[in-house]
């Protein structure tokens, strides 16, 4: 069985792990501060929160996106990152999106209008989906992709398990400016200043604040994790290599195709012990979106043909050619 994702965690992420369980502090401590100093090729204003989903709804607020706003964000994309919005009350504008599933950029720009808050950019399967500059600010979705991002005056980050590094769940904050990272770092703890040196009785809250916080715990093993990032990259490149240099086509982690009659390609995969995925489904079909399928071109012509195969750690070169060879033979 070669499945469509599969975590990675180091035996020295298990060991650090372990080494916290066993001292006085779980909670957001030391191992939080300087899991947050190793992210700092992130940006510089960067902290660390219990999810990706957690980053986005920190990013949201900060900007104060409200009922009468509108935000235009890519239709395919995790629910994750259009749910915040709907119970913020702003009217979601729908993009469309190119061949590789991120955010159309021209269809994006022709949808901006005066009410335009922001624009959500999803960074998809490891891609980095390269944001214009514009005079509305930009919100980064990067949960599927680790590096530095530009022209986003938000970039949220995570760090669950079928990501490149995990600490099976968590996530990240990267604010443009510091005046947004100090309110940050207020909001992800119920809105009490932790670092005033007073009791959290004696601390005053002028702002209500979430429980977003990472633990002590998860941080030690995102610490772990990072060192071997490296290996992880370069791996997966080689996973990437030799899909492309046999099928002919360019794409991330899980690897993307798009082919006619998926369906049965997606059983013959099955009856030889290889999981394929569909992973996301277009935003616009789901009721508490909407419910109704829009005039997406690009979406439209794409929704039936995507399909994404396995390209993780625990593959290999080998393991990718005979999917290849099954793929090749199909028909």
């Amino acid at each position: 069985m070669i499945p469509l994702f599969y975590p990675y965690v180091s035996k020295s992420a298990i060991n650090a792990v372990i080494k916290t369980l066993k001292t006085h502090w779980l909670g957001q401590g030391p191992r939080v501060e300087e899991f947050e100093k190793k992210l700092s090729f992130l940006g510089k204003y960067v902290l660390t929160l219990n999810s990706g989903t957690s980053a986005l709804e920190l990013a949201y607020h900060l900007l104060d996106l409200k009922p009468g706003d509108e935000v235009i964000t890519p239709v395919f994309t995790c629910t994750a990152t259009n749910l915040p919005l709907v119970r913020r009350g702003v009217k979601i504008v729908f993009a469309d999106v190119k061949d590789n599933l991120l955010i159309d950029w021209e269809d994006a720009k022709r949808k901006i209008t005066p009410k335009t808050k922001t624009i959500i950019n999803v960074h998809l399967f490891g891609l980095c989906s390269k944001a214009p500059r514009l005079d509305i600010p930009i919100i980064g979705d990067a949960a599927q992709y680790l590096g530095k991002t530009e022209n986003e005056v938000f970039t949220a980050y995570s760090f669950q398990a079928t990501k490149i590094i995990t600490t099976v769940d968590g996530g990240a904050l990267v604010c443009k400016n510091k005046e947004d990272y100090k309110r940050a770092k207020l909001l992800r703890w119920y809105g009490i200043d932790r670092e005033t040196g007073k009791d959290n009785v004696e601390a005053d809250i002028i702002e209500a604040g979430y429980k977003y916080h990472m633990n002590d715990v998860t941080a030690s093993m995102g610490i772990a994790a990072l060192n071997s990032l490296q290996q992880l990259e370069e791996h997966r490149e080689k996973l990437q290599k030799k899909y492309k240099e046999i099928l002919g086509v360019n794409s991330g982690s899980p690897f993307l195709i798009h082919t006619p009659n998926r369906d049965k390609l997606r059983e013959k995969l099955a009856s030889h012990g290889i999981e394929t995925g569909l992973v996301y489904r277009r935003n616009d079909v789901y009721s508490v979106f909407g419910g109704k399928r829009q005039d997406l071109p690009n979406m439209n012509k794409l929704e039936n043909t995507y399909l994404f195969l396995p390209c993780h750690n625990n593959m290999s070169t080998k393991d990718v050619s005979q999917i290849c060879d099954i793929i090749n033979n199909y028909g």
